[in-house]
């Protein structure tokens, strides 16, 4: 196991500290990738640990030491981006990612005005569980995460420095961490009720019974209700805008074929109206389709039945 004094710069010496039960490593938490003091990092660092203290103390491990906390966001599909548009993509929950001597632990929040807000989803990776790292992008820079049975997880969105950092402890702590594996072999969702390890697909924890939305649910309710599979994953102001986009395009559908069955009238127009009526339709499907599909990554990130 690697130790939480592993030293990070050459010329700095490791500095551990308990802060409100949350040991810490002050001369890595609170400085950028060259190794110099940023107050702007303490400040963001320490308002983290008054907001999320109580679910950190849960699940950090006994000495278990948080060296960096980076903000980011799990990065959606190409197809997602493509169809969805940025307003699906701002839509989604922010990622803060604590970087310890033993493993990564990415919580799932939302900001609430200037405090977090844990979303109940958490996920873990072992050091030794980790297999390589692999940055990209141009306008938007982004980090891929490679785990030793071949999956990938991407996180983009990073605030400004964070990237670098978290590559420069990445590569520090892993070849240290390397024995310590688990048999998934890659980054897991744990259950925020009692931190066991969930099954993908299985939306239900096998160790204390909490239930989580699921994916047949998903998909009755984005065919059945208007702007239902964004209210499903809790896109509330997303939802009332496909709702309303959704009822006019099903109301122009039910005009239209109203007229073809209105008293007859002429062949073209009632067929113009039929096939206006199938081009909306069309457009709906399509619609509640891609709002279905960029829903799924997120029931599969595990959301709690409130």
């Amino acid at each position: 196991m690697p130790s939480p004094d592993l030293g990070i710069y050459p010329t700095i010496p490791p500095q551990r500290v308990d802060k409100s039960g949350l040991s810490v490593r002050e001369d890595v938490l609170y400085t950028d990738a060259k190794g110099r003091g940023k107050n702007s990092l303490r400040k963001r660092a320490e308002g983290v640990m008054e907001d999320l203290g109580d679910v950190l103390r849960r699940v950090l491990e006994p000495n278990e030491t948080i060296f960096y906390i980076g903000a980011a966001q799990a990065m959606p599909t190409f197809a997602a981006q493509f169809f969805g548009g940025g307003w699906h993509i701002y839509s989604l929950p922010r990622t803060l990612l604590f970087i310890t001597e033993r493993r990564i632990v990415a919580l799932r929040v939302r900001k609430r005005l200037s405090r977090w807000a844990w979303d109940r989803g958490i996920r873990s990776v072992r050091w030794g569980d980790m297999q390589d790292t692999a940055p990209g992008g141009f306008l938007t820079r982004y980090l891929t995460l490679k785990f030793r049975n071949g999956e990938k997880q991407a996180y983009w969105r990073f605030a400004s420095g964070d990237l670098r950092k978290i590559r420069l402890l990445i590569d520090a702590l892993r070849p240290h961490g390397s024995g310590e594996t688990t048999a998934a072999g890659a980054m897991v969702s744990l259950c925020p009720a009692c931190f066991a390890t969930l099954v993908p697909k299985t939306y239900q924890c096998q160790s204390c019974g909490l239930q989580f939305k699921d994916e047949k649910t998903l998909l009755r309710r984005g065919i059945l209700i208007p702007g239902g599979a964004s209210f499903y994953v809790g896109a509330t102001a997303l939802g009332v805008v496909r709702s309303i986009g959704e009822s006019i395009f099903l109301l122009i559908v039910l005009v239209l074929l109203m007229g073809t069955i209105a008293p007859p009238g002429d062949p073209k127009d009632t067929a113009g109206e039929f096939a206006g009526a199938l081009f909306v339709l069309g457009i709906l499907v399509v619609d509640k389709s891609v709002a279905i599909a960029y829903s799924r990554p997120q029931i599969r990130d595990f959301l709690p039945v409130k």
